[in-house]
């Protein structure tokens, strides 16, 4: 049955132009609290990472100040060392972690991974490599002036690449400081040599003569937070654009039906067809909105829980609540594409052809080889199945869908078996798929092939396998049922092609 929707005119249509516009705006209000709440997750996170970086940094220049020098000033007092001696290698904590900065981005570039850019940045430096420029000397200045302030960090854009660009202040400067950073005079005399003018000289007490800055590139998870926002966001838009369409669909074919039946007289044939096309629309029309209705509502709550934990800073549950969103799309998703298979049954059919069944059976079990064996499944195939006149395509797809329905239930059984195979009553031939599985009550014999309908809640699949199963051996002029005993005596799933 084809249905064309048409937009109404007048007012009936500013109200469809209305209903439809609220899925847009919703689409667009979810992607930007979603983009800017992972936006801020990703941004939170380089900081974190900067942050540890420059502690790190930070430990190495204590222990270098509070450990090594000590041990250099005993050693030099007690005249182990030549009382002049000095090597920025060994004595400047600057160089030191400097050099080990380059070492690191090595090591990263060798792991493919971006570098990080790294400064000791000083208003006064010894190594012009270390000059502050003029962003970074105000920034000297502000920690200075403010001493609450204790970092500072802002997304910065250098070639059109977004950086987060992380700074602190550099060790307050003290009495021990002085001793290399205080008079040009009193400093070592091999610290004179080396460096001959007044750069690192003549600092005072109390002061942060240098900041220490990173900054790291957060273009590709900005990208990814995008991706995420405009995904889940077209999802939840989908399922709203979907009740609207199932809405008006409904209004729709009771428009049709209060038509036909002033019409009864004449059309009495042709509105009993319609009444039963409209009770097969109405029934899958409430199916699919009410199995769609759990991942939307998980979609809502865990959207809603990631807001929560973002505003209460618990970034450790963020990644637990984006995959239960992510997991309710793809159930969305399957449910959908499950949806459109059976909707092309009927419509999207090839040529019969003679089908030989041996073949077909055993191209199916070659593709299902994988979960057959992680299941220890055996399979028997009875031998010198007839042709059948059929759809290749469409018929394996049968096969397909009863025998991973056979692996799904098969419960507990110790040593699970298929056999497929074919007998013949009254000159019909009827194919069946049989195992010794969970088996079925007769009270729900009819009810599984039913859309949506799974005997077992928490198995694995969408509930579309048998109703899939079913359509198709209808448009192939057969029909589908099943044979079991009871709860734990197996299954036959039959089906016959005209």
């Amino acid at each position: 049955m084809n249905l064309h929707i048409r937009i109404p005119s007048g007012e009936r249509g500013r109200r469809f132009v209305r209903a439809a516009i609220f899925p847009v705006v919703t689409m667009v209000i979810v992607a930007a609290v979603i983009y800017y709440a992972l936006s801020a997750f990703f941004i939170k996170d380089a900081e974190d990472k900067i942050r540890n970086i420059l502690l790190s940094h930070r430990g190495l220049h204590q222990y270098i100040q509070k450990v090594m020098h000590p041990a250099f000033y005993q050693a030099r007092a007690e005249r182990s060392v030549f009382q002049d001696f000095y090597a920025p290698e060994i004595l400047s904590s600057s160089y030191i972690v400097r050099t080990m900065h380059a070492f690191y981005n090595e090591e990263l570039k060798k792991k493919g991974l971006p570098e990080i850019y790294y400064k000791m940045a000083s208003a006064n430096p010894r190594n012009p490599v270390n000059r502050a420029d003029e962003f970074e000397t105000v920034l000297i200045r502000m920690f200075n002036e403010n001493r609450d302030v204790n970092e500072f960090r802002k997304v910065i854009k250098i070639d059109g690449k977004k950086y987060l660009y992380y700074a602190i202040p550099f060790l307050e400067t003290d009495s021990r400081c002085i001793r290399c950073h205080g008079k040009r005079e009193d400093a070592p005399q091999g610290l004179q040599a080396l460096y001959p003018g007044q750069g690192g000289f003549n600092e005072k007490t109390g002061v942060f003569r240098a900041i220490e800055s990173i900054r790291v590139p957060i273009g590709d998870d900005i990208s990814t937070a995008i991706v995420l926002a405009c995904s889940l966001s077209v999802g939840i838009a989908a399922m709203f654009m979907l009740f609207f369409f199932n809405r008006r669909l409904k209004i729709i074919v009771d428009e049709k039906t209060a038509t036909l039946e002033a019409e009864l007289v004449e059309r009495k044939k042709r509105e009993d067809d319609l009444e039963i096309k409209n009770a097969e629309l109405e029934r899958f029309a409430y199916t699919v909105s009410h199995d769609l209705k759990s991942p939307i509502i998980t979609i809502k709550g865990f959207t809603g829980a990631l807001e929560k934990d973002l505003l209460r800073g618990n970034y450790e549950r963020m990644a637990g609540d984006l995959k239960r969103v992510s997991d309710a799309a793809d159930k969305m998703n399957d449910l959908l594409c499950g949806l459109l298979e059976i909707s092309t049954v009927g419509r999207v059919v090839n040529t019969a052809e003679a089908v030989d069944m041996n073949l077909l059976v055993d191209d199916v079990l070659a593709q299902l080889a994988g979960p057959l064996k992680n299941g220890n499944v055996t399979v028997e195939v009875q031998p010198d199945l007839p042709m059948v006149l059929c759809d290749w395509q469409r018929m394996a797809e049968v096969v397909q869908n009863l025998v991973e329905n056979a692996i799904n239930y098969m419960g507990d059984q110790i040593e699970p078996k298929i056999q497929f195979g074919m007998r013949e009553e009254s000159g019909v031939k009827i194919f069946f798929v049989q195992d010794n599985g969970i088996g079925i009550d007769e009270k729900y014999h009819q009810n599984i092939f039913g859309l949506f309908n799974k005997l077992d809640g928490k198995s694995s699949g969408t509930g579309i396998g048998l109703a899939l199963v079913k359509r198709i051996i209808e448009v192939h002029g057969g029909r589908v049922w099943v044979e079991s005993d009871g709860v734990g005596k197996g299954s036959r799933f039959c089906f016959t092609v005209a």
